[in-house]
């Protein structure tokens, strides 16, 4: 029998897994909601305890699909700067901040004020909210007494993988995303972590996202269907796993996820200047291919938000999504615009250039003729806007743009395809796979133990183009015209929000 891998995705609203043959082809692939919690304004946290169940459902449904028999390793991959904080039984002490959790504003911005320096030295970014050491304070300083309790912490997809293996560990991607990871030397930055005043014991083992890491335990395969003993193999953080699964790893190839957040990724030879503060450096699976990424944290949930807000759905299902792909699909005969209305996608404060938490966002232009297709018009244009500016920040580290790759749950709205196609004025190659780093995962697990090399020819003949769309230079010129306008529009939102002195 023809041998199967698995690669589990814990991913910001939902788990996936993905079922792959020998050579990376998509064989199946099972998906299941979690829930995430917002108990006040800027929090984003999630239930560790609640992924077990969906991801143990998506497991067991790949495994019947395709015979538990033929499956013979597994990996995973996890929203990053995602911490679960763990007792010495390892059990969680506190829910999971999620990435877009800004609650640690006040810790990011002390950080940025007194040590700036060390971290631009140390990994090449600033102290953000969108990275774990803030959050590691905030937990720090506002929960003493469970922080006194916790014994280590790790990020979502280690727990997953702890919680079936017993094995606990983290691995360099997730590590960097702490911001307290020298990737050079594979250790964790003790000096810094001491002069931040973090516990050094709270820190993991880290192992590389290739390495083989342990096997399933036998409770936890009668609970998923799997055979006792599978292979596991450590896994990254989810972006990283997407470098993969969107042949990022390539030079000169920018990859664009559209998920419930906007990503834009393109493997770089070294961190630049001219994105420091602006793009977030990070290490890759493969250690020789570290990546640049630009960050829309209201992405794919903007355009939901849009939704639900103009047609009153409290709920998503799968018949709104259908409703929502024809709302957006008027977008594709009118022009450029939305009749004077434009939106800044600022819901939970912006990213990149600007990672300001307390932007929000605003429509603009509105008028008693602005019905809900022209508002939704407005939504997916002010995102494709907001991804434009992650990719004139590579373009102003010299970066050389050869092709673009896009991947995510929105590349099935297609009128948000064109519109981001034409105010990138580039060609956008729309991936087979859409779940790129479930895929990315698997194709960990499928390589086993062939090396960084093996994984690296295998990304390249796994990962496949479904269609390109073409630029129309109509709409690019129109759509330039209407960027400048954008940002004019940005520069106010910053002002408005007191926020032009850290600007300047």
């Amino acid at each position: 029998m023809a041998q199967i891998y698995l690669g589990i995705d814990c991913g910001t609203t939902g788990m996936k897994c993905m079922a792959v043959d020998e050579n990376g082809r998509r064989i199946y692939v099972a998906s299941r909601m979690h829930k995430t919690r917002s108990p006040h304004e800027g929090w984003l946290e999630q239930d560790p305890e609640g992924w077990l169940e969906p991801a143990f459902a998506v497991i067991r449904e790949c495994a019947e699909a395709v015979g538990r028999d033929r499956i013979k390793a597994i990996s995973f991959s996890g929203h990053m700067s995602s911490p679960v904080f763990l007792d010495h039984e390892n059990r969680p002490v506190y829910p999971c901040m999620t990435v877009g959790d800004a609650r640690c504003k006040e810790q990011a911005d002390r950080l940025l004020a007194e040590k700036e320096e060390a971290f631009r030295r140390a990994v090449g970014n600033k102290p953000l909210a969108c990275f774990a050491a803030p959050k590691l304070l905030w937990f720090m300083e506002r929960e003493p007494e469970k922080y006194q309790r916790t014994k280590t912490f790790v990020m979502a997809k280690d727990y997953l993988r702890y919680a079936m293996t017993g094995v606990l560990n983290t691995d360099p991607t997730d590590a960097g995303n702490t911001l307290l990871y020298e990737e050079k030397q594979n250790r964790w930055n003790r000096e810094l972590i001491r002069q931040i005043g973090l516990r050094e014991d709270l820190f993991p083992e880290v192992r590389q996202a290739a390495d083989h890491v342990g096997a399933v335990r036998e409770e936890i395969a009668a609970r998923c269907g799997l055979n006792p003993g599978t292979v596991v193999y450590c896994g990254g953080a989810d972006m990283a796993c997407s470098q993969i699964g969107t042949g990022s790893l390539r030079e000169g190839v920018l990859a664009v996820t559209l998920s419930t957040s906007g990503q834009v990724c393109m493997h770089i030879s070294g961190r630049k200047e001219q994105g420091y503060g602006k793009l977030t450096f990070h290490p890759g699976i493969l250690k020789d291919r570290g990546y640049a990424m630009g960050s829309v944290f209201s992405g794919g949930l903007a355009l939901n938000w849009g939704y639900q807000m103009l047609s009153g759905c409290r709920h998503m299902t799968k018949e709104d999504l259908n409703k929502m792909n024809a709302l957006a699909s008027g977008a594709e005969k009118f022009p450029p615009g939305s009749d004077g209305v434009m939106f800044l996608p600022f819901l939970t404060g912006s990213g990149s250039p600007y990672f300001y938490p307390s932007d929000r966002a605003a429509f603009l232009g509105l008028s008693t003729t602005a019905d809900q297709r022209v508002m939704f018009q407005a939504v997916m244009e002010g995102v494709s806007f907001h991804i434009r500016e992650s990719v004139d920040v590579f373009r102003d580290m010299g970066e050389r743009i050869r092709a673009v790759h896009l991947s995510g749950g929105g590349t099935r709205i297609r009128a948000w395809i064109r519109i981001l196609t034409d105010i990138l004025g580039m060609e956008v190659h729309i991936m087979e796979e859409s779940d790129a780093s479930t895929h990315g995962a698997a194709l960990i697990a499928a390589a086993g133990g062939r090396g960084e090399q093996g994984l690296y020819e295998l990304a390249n003949g796994a990962v496949r183009i479904a269609e390109t769309v073409k630029p129309d230079p109509g709409r690019v010129k129109q759509y330039e015209r209407l960027y400048s306008i954008y940002k004019g529009y940005c520069r106010a939102i910053h002002e408005m929000y007191g926020l032009t002195e850290r600007a300047g």
